[in-house]
């Protein structure tokens, strides 16, 4: 034993003479059968011969106990020797190893973890695999890889495929990577779940490697891998789709695939079909080529979807093949191809459209189209179609010819003006005819409204008359005044009118009113009508009592449903076409011209879109004649008790699109939720003064207990808040709308789900690029596009001293002191 001791300690202090005395030395410490514990000392020794009989006697007589004593002591030696030892554990017995890395990965100490770590991955055999597999799950991201490229190099993949589905869909990007990159070579059904994911993902490789597996997939069952990303098509975001696109070109001939995604996206919501529309066209040529041949396609919906797509090239090539389509015995796709070419303002299409205008079911399409052209070689065909015995095709006949700043369609609009048996089109003729003798700096007598200036004209007709003819939007008759105008948002005192008595208001406004209305305002002392006259056109009436007898409100209804350009809408809410369900809001205060917005909103629809529009008035205002869709007005107290009535009845009428002109009350706004969540698109009114109160408006009116489900149900359908008011134009003989805009966004879903409205306007300023707009976002545009003062747009801002740098030298004194001081107060 003593012999031992003192061979022990040469051999650590390396006190021997010469090699004989150590071989000595190890011979007899080989001999000496050292326990684990004694034999610990000489793994460290510099001598290689020392140190592999350490190894040798350590090896064969370790317990746990001596391996933790080891692994602790190995913590403070260089890494060389840290490395160099590693490399033994794997010969020990498994149940030993198993029992200390466990102990030391499950440890509480950072740096027993990470020695735990690194002793796993040096494992061979049945106990390295196990703590491979654990790696990959637990270790940190650099040792998952490690662990990863290890059992897959010593088992193959497929003795790893569980693992490597796991890795793939893990947040360890690289180690997600190199599973993607295995699973490409597997054939297990999952992979291809994955492969869909993977191939969307931001990295480069990764894609890569998922594109090429479903490529291949396209090769081996083209049919079902078509199926498969057809579903994707309709599903995935932007990269998704593109890839989708890719692989599914590899399935076939491009024509045929093309002729089956567009017959796929036929199905879909419009927003989806316009994604990938978009997606197809950045696949460039071959695409054109494709969409040009399915022009002659057999399904009426793919050639439809083929020339909207063609269409987004902008490219001369596609003149001729949509011309074309002008014959198709399918009107819908004729009318198409009118709007089509009327949007590429190609002058050799004019021949094509002026020949369509022969036939009756493309006549209206073909005018609008010709007239989006600068040319005077549309100026003779339009006026031909004067004689069309349909007014919406007069009224669009004059519309076009208001293009056309030139003293022979002045006099030809003023001679319409004139002879016209249709009030509607009498009406525009004098809009047109004055903007035009405007751009033509002349002085022009504007075509006369017949014979409202004998003395056996009603005096109501007569003041409305002269209303009109000053561009007034609304008269008031009161007792003891004389009628008063409203021109460009002032009230001003008719001129040459007498004073109005008491008894002469009772019996000219009394004479306006049925027996039923008569008993309505004697009952209730107010009562709204519509007062129609067949050359006057249309007036919103509201009589009522006031202390010196009865008193009556018109507002004058233009002769034709605005559009999107007379109103200056913002382009993005032709959004509402790709939207089939959910609820559209327009607010504003009294007075602001929300009847009006309605009514451009659905002259849009009814223009674009063979829909079934049911609208709600009290009365009804515009009337819409009939273009693409079938609308029908309802006006409530006359053909409906009440909105909420109404708005039941009107679910059992198998309606598209419900007009609501104006949400009152509790009732009215849970049947419009109701069905905006049912299918239908809602566009309905609301007197609030901004996007967010609108919002809190619509979950105020009901009690606590019920807010959060209708939180839920608004964030889910609400597709627009539009928040209007007018200012002063800067010409100051008109006014200018202001709007702001909320889009209904995943993101402002979720405010309005928790109840966060008050964070909605700092979205609404990030989210212009996506057509939302604030009120100062609103109101630098207008004065970009010099409609107002900056002083107006100072006085209307939000954030006021943004434009008070616009605003006279003269402006920064005391009014800006002066508002700054009441909006501290």
């Amino acid at each position: 034993m003593f012999g031992t001791r003192k061979a022990l300690q040469k051999a650590n202090q390396g006190t021997w003479k010469d090699e004989g005395e150590k071989r000595a030395l190890c011979k007899e410490l080989d001999e000496a059968q050292l326990s684990a514990k004694a034999s610990r000392p000489l793994l460290f020794s510099r001598d290689a011969q020392i140190r592999q009989v350490g190894i040798d006697a350590w090896m064969s007589r370790a317990t746990p106990q001596d391996v933790q004593g080891l692994i602790t002591e190995m913590g403070s030696q260089p890494r060389h020797i840290q490395a160099f030892l590693s490399r033994f554990f794997g010969r020990l017995p498994a149940q030993v190893m198993d029992s200390v890395v466990g102990g030391l990965i499950d440890s509480h100490d950072a740096q027993q973890v990470a020695l735990g770590w690194q002793l796993a991955l040096e494992l061979t055999g049945e106990v390295g695999t196990h703590f491979l597999r654990r790696a990959v799950q637990d270790a940190s991201p650099t040792r998952q890889l490690a662990a990863l490229r290890r059992l897959v190099a010593e088992s193959g993949a497929e003795a790893n495929t569980e693992i490597l589905l796991e890795a793939a869909q893990g947040p360890n990007g690289p180690l997600a990577a190199c599973a993607i990159a295995h699973l490409a070579l597997s054939s297990d059904p999952r992979v291809m779940e994955i492969m869909l994911h993977a191939a969307s993902q931001e990295d480069a490789q990764m894609r890569g490697h998922a594109v090429r597996y479903l490529e291949d997939q396209a090769k081996g069952d083209p049919a079902k891998t078509r199926a498969t990303m057809l579903e994707l098509l309709g599903q995935g975001e932007d990269e998704s789709r593109h890839m989708a696109v890719k692989v599914l070109f590899t399935t076939g001939e491009s024509t045929e695939v093309l002729g089956h995604i567009l017959k796929f996206a036929c199905g879909l919501t419009g927003w989806l079909r316009t994604r990938i529309v978009e997606t197809l066209q950045t696949f460039g040529e071959g695409i054109l080529q494709s969409s040009l041949a399915l022009l002659s396609h057999e399904t009426e919906q793919v050639r439809t979807m083929a020339l909207i797509l063609a269409e987004r090239f902008d490219d001369p090539r596609i003149v001729g093949p949509v011309c074309g389509l002008l014959d198709d015995e399918d009107w819908w796709i004729g009318m198409s191809a009118c709007d089509t070419l009327g949007r590429l303002k190609d002058e050799r299409t004019i021949p094509h459209l002026v020949k369509a205008l022969e036939r009756d079911s493309l006549r209206w399409a073909a005018v609008e189209a010709l007239s989006q052209f600068n040319s005077p070689k549309v100026v003779k065909p339009l006026a031909g179609q004067l004689r069309d015995p349909r007014p919406e095709v007069r009224l669009e006949v004059v519309k076009a010819l208001a293009a056309f700043p030139k003293a022979q369609v002045l006099k030809l609009i003023q001679q319409v003006g004139r002879k016209d048996p249709d009030p509607a089109v009498r009406g525009r003729c004098h809009e047109v005819a004055r903007t035009l003798a405007e751009r033509l700096g002349l002085e022009v007598v504007a075509p006369q409204l017949p014979a409202f200036d004998g003395d056996d004209v009603p005096v109501i007709d007569r003041l409305l008359s002269k209303a009109r003819e000053r561009r007034a939007s609304d008269l008031h008759i009161t007792v003891d005044e004389p009628p008063f105008l409203r021109v460009a948002g002032e009230l001003k005192r008719m001129p040459d009118e007498e004073v109005i008595g008491a008894d002469q208001a009772n019996t000219l406004l009394r004479g306006l009113l049925s027996p039923g209305q008569t008993s309505i305002l004697d009952e209730e002392g107010q009562v709204d009508l519509c007062h129609a006259h067949p050359d006057l056109g249309r007036h919103r009436v509201n009589i009522y009592t006031q202390r010196h007898g009865l008193c009556g409100a018109f507002r004058l209804i233009p002769q034709q449903p605005p559009t999107f350009a007379d109103l200056r809408l913002p382009g993005t809410l032709t959004g509402i076409l790709d939207h089939h369900q959910g609820i559209v809001v327009v607010s504003g205060p009294a007075g602001c011209g929300k009847s009006t917005t309605l009514a451009a909103l659905v002259n849009l629809i009814n223009e674009r879109k063979a829909v079934h529009v049911v609208t709600l008035e009290d009365p009804i205002e515009f009337v819409h004649p009939p273009k693409m869709a079938l609308i029908n007005q309802r006006s409530i107290g006359e053909h409906s008790a009440s909105f909420g009535r109404a708005l039941r009845g009107s679910l059992r009428e198998d309606p598209d699109v419900i007009i609501i002109g104006e949400m009152r009350d509790r009732e009215t706004i849970t049947l419009a939720l109701e069905a905006a969540e049912t299918g239908h698109l809602v566009i309905a009114s609301m007197h609030t003064t901004s996007a967010v109160q609108t919002v809190d408006r619509l979950v105020g009116a009901f009690p606590p207990s019920e807010q959060a489900q209708v939180r839920m149900s608004l964030s889910e359908s609400l597709k627009y808040v539009v928040c209007q008011r007018l200012l002063p134009h800067k010409d100051g003989d008109k006014q200018v709308a202001l709007f702001e805009v909320l889009k209904g966004t995943f993101n402002v879903g979720y405010l309005i789900r928790d109840n966060k409205s008050n964070q909605i306007p700092s979205l609404m300023q990030l989210g212009r690029r996506i057509g939302m707009q604030t009120v100062d976002q609103a109101l630098m545009e207008l004065i970009e596009s010099d409609l107002i003062r900056p002083e107006v747009a100072w006085e209307m801002a939000e954030t006021p001293d943004d434009f008070l740098h616009l605003c006279p030298a003269g402006f920064h004194g005391d009014a800006a002191d002066d508002k700054g001081e009441a909006m501290t107060t």
